[in-house]
């Protein structure tokens, strides 16, 4: 018998391991497998998955078994407890937020606030910190300025002569700003730029003054910081490679040391209410030219439904989008929100003869680049190009103060001394597209906001921002192409 079965074996061995048969071999095998495996699964299926019902085995008196708790129709006795723990859900950390579709909830919960001068999470203790307004030269021999490119949101507007002052707004600088040690030069104020720091709740930072401004900030009651006083030898100094008085450097210890020395408050007031525009969230990014391009897609997908099916709620067909709702039919408002959408990829804005600066935009960054004096505008500090996500245009009443040339503005506390209301027209510029817009200034209030014009406070993408004030008899020479 033994020898038999080795004669067998032998056989089969011989079988998976002559280079003649080997290969049938395995193939045998494999389909021998593979019916094997469709048997199981037929029994499986013909089964109908029926299961067995568990039986319950009831522990003798002799035998040490841990009782267990079969689900019943019935009220059972809760067992005793025993030294084994019991397993449970881990426990969710407070600090982790639960996810929602509202970003701002998330934010809030981790003691962040959106901040209203760029539109980005920032920490509460840096959106509640009161911003500085500092003025810039910007005239030709002044450029490069130094440190305008940490500005998050930058002004100009027209002064005497023909030429432009700028004025940057800053809400976080730190020691580790690239300009913390050289930011200028700077040069002295306008009334006008006094009555927009007001609009900040801004500390104002500036070299010098005209009587006009000095009434100005004693009628705002604007905190300020002036070259030419005491503090002066605190916050600037002078670099002596530069002609005088295109000099003046300030640094941020020294703008530190100066607010301390001054007593002056570095929080928001409680009553202070954020002003100018809105921001989308950076999660979603709705800004206000989207918000009109997405009516105008509803209007045409309505007017689409109406040819097709004589009603847009009739057909819900799937070649039409399903943005059309009952909620969403009503055609006089969306009409109500609709206006032109422009393009805008070079922005030029030829304040005058000698101050003519542009701004061109970036399909792959999104930015528009600001160019002037016949190159691109960069800050010293860092060497690198001034860039905005926004560009706001404001058309202002503007004309000659006296004759020294010194601008007036209605609405920003002019000769005539116009404090009432007073309102404007002007374009929102994003992405290479434009908007037409208008704002509104009650300086005595300390209120001045932007608005599309269906009435909707502006939303603006975050980001940086340069706002132009420019005046309105040469409005016919902005090109936006």
């Amino acid at each position: 018998m033994k020898e038999k079965l080795a004669a067998f074996f032998g056989k089969i061995k011989e079988f998976y391991t002559s280079e003649e048969t080997k290969k049938k071999a395995f193939i045998i095998t494999g389909c021998v497998a593979a019916v094997l495996v469709i048997a199981i699964v037929l029994i499986a299926v013909l089964s109908g998955g029926k299961e067995e019902p568990a039986q319950v085995v009831e522990a003798t008196p002799t035998e040490s078994v841990t009782p267990t708790i079969e689900p019943t129709s019935e009220p059972t006795s809760t067992p005793e407890p025993t030294d084994t723990p019991t397993p449970t859900e881990p426990e969710v950390t407070p600090d982790i937020p639960t996810p929602t579709s509202d970003p701002a909830e998330i934010h809030l919960a981790n003691g962040e606030k959106q901040s209203y001068i760029t539109g980005q999470w920032v920490k509460e203790e840096i959106a509640d910190q009161r911003p500085y307004c500092m003025m810039f030269n910007n005239i030709a021999v002044a450029n490069p300025q130094s440190g305008i490119g940490c500005a998050d949101i930058l002004y100009e507007i027209l002064v005497e002569g023909n030429i432009t002052r700028c004025m940057g707004v800053f809400e976080n600088l730190t020691d580790e700003s690239s300009c913390k040690d050289r930011m200028g030069s700077v040069r002295s104020a306008r009334h006008y730029y006094a009555s927009i720091a007001s609009e900040y709740d801004a500390i104002f930072i500036h070299y010098g003054e005209t009587t006009y401004a000095t009434k100005k900030i004693a009628a705002l009651k604007l905190d300020h910081l002036e070259g030419t006083y005491g503090e002066g030898n605190i916050i600037f100094y002078r670099d002596k490679n530069i002609k005088a008085p295109h000099n003046a450097f300030a640094t941020l210890e020294g703008i530190h040391k100066a607010i301390e020395q001054k007593k002056f408050r570095t929080e928001h007031r409680e009553d202070f209410v954020p002003q100018h525009f809105d921001f989308a969230y950076p999660e979603i990014g709705v800004n206000s030219i989207d918000r009109i391009g997405y009516a105008k897609l509803l209007l045409d997908e309505i007017e689409q439904r109406k040819q097709l099916f004589g009603s847009p709620m009739e057909n819900n067909d799937e070649n039409v989008t399903e943005n059309v709702t009952e909620e969403s039919v009503d055609e006089e408002a969306i009409k109500k929100e609709i206006q032109e959408i422009s393009t805008a990829a070079l922005v030029k804005l030829p304040f005058s003869s000698y101050a003519q600066p542009y701004l061109t935009y970036d399909e792959e960054t999104k930015l528009y680049t600001r160019y002037q004096y016949g190159g691109v505008h960069i800050d010293y500090n860092t060497n690198e190009p001034l860039t905005f996500n926004n560009i706001i245009i404001q058309i202002v009443q503007e004309s000659n103060r006296d004759k020294n040339g010194y601008q007036d503005i209605e609405g920003y506390g002019d000769r005539d001394g116009h404090h009432d209301p007073v309102e404007g027209k002007g374009y929102y510029i994003c992405e290479g597209k434009c908007i037409e817009i208008t704002w509104a200034k009650n300086e005595a209030a300390y209120i001045m906001n932007y608005y599309t014009l269906d009435g909707e406070k502006l939303k603006l993408r975050p980001g940086k921002t340069f706002i132009a004030l420019f005046p309105h008899y040469r409005a016919d020479k902005i090109e936006i192409e």
